[in-house]
């Protein structure tokens, strides 16, 4: 059966489909992303995703042209031609314009691509074995709370968990501070306060981070390396994979993950 994406409002063969070597998210990183869980061919949590995007959009200064509900109808057109129960969305945003760095225009224009997955979340088995990556840093500022198309230091932190047979790399900023892993928001539990990074110390503003906000009490501070190897239990969350237990990071083994299940149980 021939894979449908979306471009905009239209359902194209993917086979079919081409972007122009002059699209600004290829040449300048103009532009940013979002995946979205599929459940029961719905997608999960939509609305903080549609908030997201507006959000991104409005930070980049793009237009966007669409409501919330064309987007949810554009979405379940998608999926339903591609017939998925369980599955991911992978929406890449762009500005569609000519121009160098200065734009002529600022209409926004997206590509959506989905694929079939796992219907719902799964608590891991087996614990996450987590290391750190030092070799860049990311700056305490708005941008870094976005998921733009330039993602290069989670593409080296993933190389380098990989040479180093992790499972995820957590990433530091400008501070030293440690905010999140390559793909996931970081929380550390010590006694009974579960502990996130503040969006101002410069991690991604995740979508399943603010849900499982909304449903357990979180405390929001910085986190150093020393937290880390004090703390009791640490669990990653992101919008695919839900909620993960880590086993340990570096010379630090935890014994517990009864917070992580909580969290699990929210989603």
């Amino acid at each position: 059966m021939s894979k449908f994406i979306l471009h905009n409002a239209d359902l194209l063969i993917e086979e079919s489909f081409s972007l122009s070597i002059n699209n600004r998210s290829f040449l300048y990183a103009d532009g940013f992303f979002e995946s979205i869980k599929v459940i029961n061919s719905s997608c999960f949590n939509l609305v903080q995703h549609f908030n997201r995007i507006t959000e991104t959009a409005e930070f980049f200064m793009m237009d966007i042209n669409f409501s919330f509900s064309e987007f949810k109808l554009l979405l379940d057109k998608l999926i339903e031609k591609n017939e998925i129960v369980g599955g991911r969305i992978r929406m890449v945003f762009y500005r569609d314009s000519q121009g160098k760095y200065l734009p002529i225009e600022n209409k926004i224009s997206f590509v959506a691509e989905i694929e079939k997955s796992e219907n719902g979340f799964t608590l891991n088995e087996n614990g996450l074995k987590l290391g750190v990556f030092t070799d860049m840093r990311k700056d305490k500022s708005k941008f870094s709370n976005y998921k733009t198309t330039n993602a290069a230091i989670s593409v080296l932190a993933s190389i380098y968990a990989k040479e180093n047979v992790w499972d995820d790399c957590l990433l530091i900023n400008s501070e030293n501070n440690i905010i999140e892993s390559s793909n996931s928001n970081l929380f550390i539990v010590k006694g009974d306060t579960i502990i996130t990074p503040t969006i101002t110390d410069g991690c991604v503003d995740g979508t399943m981070r603010e849900f499982v906000m909304k449903h357990i009490k979180i405390k929001e501070k910085s986190i150093t390396k020393e937290d880390l190897l004090c703390a009791d239990e640490v669990f990653l969350t992101n919008a695919i994979k839900g909620v993960k237990w880590v086993e340990s990071f570096k010379e630090k083994k935890y014994q517990s993950h009864k917070f992580a299940r909580l969290a699990f149980d929210k989603v």
